[in-house]
């Protein structure tokens, strides 16, 4: 925090990031209510989850607007502007009459679009802060910005109903407010355009005939990027296949906690909901704490020390299941993923030409994106087909195997 305190811009920066994606997460849950009321709940609920992945998988592609854009500052703006328009636009939809299902496909196009335009601003913001912030001061930079994500994931959905709650569930006043955060965030920015500015280089001459390759011609530029470097290469095989595996515990432990009643703390909803909360708790101390114990540890060393949480929570599970274990170690898994996350990303930023951070940030988000549905349906595929603890002793051998990986590969 006394980074964002000392550098003004990263400040500004952090707090225009902040209100957006408040906004964004506001709707998010704002959707799900809307999809709830509809005449078939359960179909409306599942076109919202499916089109929530659609911007995500899309990054690679976002990455290429992004890195196209020679003044990021302005192309922040901009959007932010266009989704305040949206979200405007909205507003007056839902003040219509219309017919039921039209309304639900306007909204949903609306949120994608929302959502692709944060996309491409997200990546836009990485060039900026290389500018505005000395190298020395990146990955602490990066490690606040995660846990504020983190945290708005966590809050945002609680405050977005707690107001929608407050309006009666109008829909129409919720949009406004959307309007007003986003207008607020992009304004936030426009009055302090000329410091900014006076930070920022615009790309040269050189930097613009880069960008101007054609979408395809990017995406190779791209992975021919990404494959001479052995080390990105890696990281991103590692940070993805992390993901994969994290990504499909929850879903695990789910079935887990159905199979052992006489562990439970009160009830069964309220000790899955322990366990989460202390997944997304770790996530955002670990990210949040910057100057802890984890500080000099090596990347390849935090996958590990992830990993070892990982083992013990399968071999828990699998042998003497205890609540109080299973909370413990999803907090330390989301707490070392809480430092592995600022590392990767900041990796990228200072290994990564400006011309392609976008493109390869978001190709590295697509492969993360994709790896945890991947993984959840392999591993709930054989929890469904055999047993919830084959699954667990298949993510025990993974885990092991990617160990035993990571010390291979410190000898190549």
């Amino acid at each position: 925090m006394i980074l964002l305190r000392t550098n003004k811009l990263l400040g500004i920066l952090t707090l225009s990031q902040f209100i957006e994606l408040l906004g964004a997460a506001f709707f998010n849950i704002a959707l799900l209510v809307y999809a709830s009321q509809t005449s078939n709940p359960k179909a409306a609920t599942t076109v919202v989850v499916i089109a929530n992945t659609i911007p995500s998988i899309l990054q690679i592609g976002l990455g290429y607007f992004a890195d196209k854009a020679n003044d990021k500052l302005r192309l922040m703006i901009s959007t932010r502007i266009l989704q305040a328009i949206l979200y405007f636009f909205l507003m007056i939809l839902f003040g219509l009459s219309m017919n039921e299902w039209l309304l639900f496909s306007f909204i949903i196009m609306i949120n994608v679009s929302s959502d692709l335009l944060s996309g491409i601003t997200s990546l836009a913001t990485l060039p900026v802060i290389k500018h505005i912030v000395p190298s020395k001061k990146i990955l602490e930079a990066r490690s606040l910005q995660v846990s504020i994500m983190s945290l708005v994931n966590v809050i945002g959905q609680v405050i977005g109903v707690t107001f929608l709650t407050f309006l009666n569930n109008n829909f129409s006043y919720f949009s406004a407010l959307n309007t007003l955060l986003f207008l607020i965030s992009g304004l936030v920015l426009l009055v302090s355009r000329k410091a900014f500015n006076e930070k920022i280089q615009i790309a040269s001459k050189t930097s613009v005939s880069e960008a101007e390759n054609n979408f395809l011609q990017s995406i190779k530029i791209s992975m021919h990027v990404v494959r001479a470097n052995k080390s990105l290469m890696n990281i991103l095989f590692l940070f993805a296949f992390l993901n994969l595996l994290v990504g499909s515990v929850e879903g695990l432990i789910s079935l887990s906690l159905l199979q052992y009643p006489k562990i439970y703390i009160q009830s069964y909803g309220f000790s899955l909901s322990l366990a989460n909360t202390a997944l997304a708790s770790g996530l955002i101390l670990g990210s949040f704490l910057t100057n802890d114990f984890f500080k000099s540890f090596k990347l390849n060393t935090l996958i590990i020390g992830l990993l070892l949480f990982l083992i013990v929570l399968c071999f828990d599970i699998i042998y003497f299941p205890n609540i109080y274990v299973i909370i413990t170690s999803f907090f330390g898994i989301g707490y070392i993923l809480g430092k592995i996350s600022p590392r990767v990303s900041t990796y990228v930023m200072t290994n990564v030409a400006e011309t392609q951070l976008g493109q390869i940030t978001g190709f590295m988000n697509t492969l993360v994106t994709l790896s945890v549905p991947i993984g959840q349906l392999i591993f709930l595929s054989i929890a469904n087909s055999f047993t919830v603890n084959i699954s667990w002793i298949g993510m025990l051998i993974l885990s092991m195997l990617l160990i035993i990986y990571i010390f291979l590969y410190k000898k190549i």
